[in-house]
């Protein structure tokens, strides 16, 4: 049977101990910035969508019928992404959300507007911007997220 020693734990037992207190707001920080590289990719990812012109409805009519204008975009849901202040849950986790917010101008719903565009209708092509963007975003998030704990550990160390 191996057996493994450990030195300096004690140490390390009273940084987790003084940052016991902190440590919601540790985590809260650390998920805020873990969240902005994913929210400036999903904007890119929706931009790039808003932009491409093989964006095409059946029967060249968009959401509810409406006819599709290139170029044209009013900006509602671009400007109705989001993220919510980090909270903590019935659970103990830490989270934040990223979505879209309000309705646009004709008074749709911009995260309906977003899930159509991101999942497809029977009138729209399926245009996925949301799990793509998460996906190329997540070692960015997680970087970032380490770097927000990092600070805040050199700043309540001992």
């Amino acid at each position: 049977m191996a057996t493994m020693t450990v030195q300096g734990l004690d140490e390390y037992i009273n940084k987790l101990s003084q940052l016991g207190s902190n440590m919601t707001n540790v985590a809260k920080r650390a998920v805020r910035a873990g969240a902005n590289p994913v929210a400036d990719e999903v904007r890119k990812g929706l931009e790039t969508n808003i932009k491409d012109p093989a964006y095409v409805g059946k029967k060249g009519v968009g959401l509810y019928g409406y006819k599709i204008n290139y170029g044209k975009s009013t900006g509602d849901l671009l400007n109705s992404l989001g993220i919510t202040p980090p909270g903590v849950d019935k659970n103990g986790v830490v989270n934040c959300k990223i979505g879209f917010e309000g309705y646009d101008r004709k008074g749709v719903p911009n995260a309906l507007k977003a899930r159509a565009m991101e999942s497809g209708t029977s009138f729209l092509k399926k245009r996925p911007f949301v799990r793509p963007a998460v996906n190329r975003a997540k070692r960015r998030a997680l970087e970032e997220m380490g770097k927000s704990i990092d600070a805040d550990l050199k700043i309540y160390a001992l």
